[in-house]
């Protein structure tokens, strides 16, 4: 492929070291050329008009809510730069914030170079990737049901599935990988989705709609 039609990438972390790893791994890949590289900083918006990247890499580990923040003021002000989100667990939360701050693609650091390389190719396209180990339920027509019936998200229905398997808030935590406040959170989201007040109406709800 001509140089000048190799998909143009910036790489944006908080972590040095991944920044060299995700350039190493990208190195061998001939339609994908890294412009550039930086730290979420006040200077970012300065590193991208001099790189002009179509697709920025964004790291979102080790990242505060001020993530959120460029995400949106970049898909508002830079429309032709894309933002494809990678991250250590399939956190909903992520998810979420992502597409409704703008970005246009998540992809799990756990997941095969293969798969970053398609989701790189299809956003250069003008298409959206979400990686499909975001989505455990993906070819069931459980999540289907509860989210549009009740608008439960993959992660409370993960939890509520969990909770009828037995396991405390500490044991869901550990789990899924994510906090014990985290965990608190959407079971208090999940109580007022579903209208209940008591474990055993949940387990009751989750034997019947969830095997």
């Amino acid at each position: 492929m001509n140089p000048e039609n190799n998909i143009k990438l910036m790489i944006v972390s908080n972590q040095i070291l991944y920044i060299d790893a995700l350039r190493s791994l990208l190195r061998e890949e001939k339609q994908v050329e890294v412009v550039g590289q930086s730290l979420l900083n006040p200077n970012i918006i300065i590193t991208i008009q001099k790189h002009l990247p179509q697709i920025i890499l964004l790291d979102a580990n080790g990242m505060d809510k001020s993530i959120w923040d460029f995400v949106k003021h970049i898909s508002e002000k830079q429309p032709k730069v894309k933002i494809i989100l990678l991250a250590n667990v399939r956190e909903q939360v992520y998810i979420e914030a992502a597409n409704k701050s703008g970005a246009v693609g998540f992809v799990l650091k756990s997941s095969p170079k293969e798969l970053l390389i398609a989701a790189i190719k299809i956003v250069a396209d003008g298409g959206s990737f979400f990686d499909p180990g975001t989505n455990p339920f993906q070819n069931h027509a459980i999540y289907d049901e509860l989210q549009n019936s009740y608008h439960l998200s993959i992660r409370e229905i993960e939890i509520i599935k969990l909770i009828k398997d037995g396991l405390s808030t500490k044991e869901i935590a550990t789990n899924l990988q994510i906090s014990h406040f985290t965990v608190e959170t959407h079971r208090k989201n999940i109580y007022q989705k579903l209208r209940l007040n008591k474990v055993a109406d949940l387990i009751r709800f989750a034997t019947e709609h969830i095997s």
